[in-house]
């Protein structure tokens, strides 16, 4: 004697075991898949957020118009502290800056912590 079980959940009513398989194994590989890449984000962001803590080197050159030109040649205004102020005195000159960098609407500003002048 055989008997048999027949799956009735409403919206796949008649389609075959296979198939419900598939769609469930589809369903938890995406699932799986979003939360690896939203973890990735996240990381990610505790990793920016560190570094803009601890402060990062820039080596570049301070242009006419105050600002930080690094060797790539991504531009940095300088903020208004001390050793920004004494940094811009050095106009033209490659100099290694340490500071803290904000980014808000591609405009970059760098707070400067400590600088030494490259010869």
């Amino acid at each position: 004697m055989r008997y048999s079980i027949e799956l009735n959940i409403p919206g796949i009513v008649g389609e075959k075991k296979e198939d419900v398989m598939k769609r469930t194994i589809c369903l938890v590989v995406c699932a799986l898949f979003m939360v690896v890449m939203m973890s990735g984000v996240a990381l990610s962001a505790e990793k920016k957020a560190a570094e803009q803590e601890q402060g990062i080197m820039i080596t570049g050159t301070i242009n006419d118009s105050n600002q930080l030109v690094d060797n790539d040649g991504q531009i940095f205004d300088i903020a208004d502290n001390e050793q920004g102020n004494e940094l811009l005195t050095h106009v033209g000159m490659k100099v290694q800056v340490k500071g803290t960098v904000l980014e808000s609407e591609g405009e970059k500003l760098i707070t400067v912590t400590a600088y030494e002048i490259i010869k």
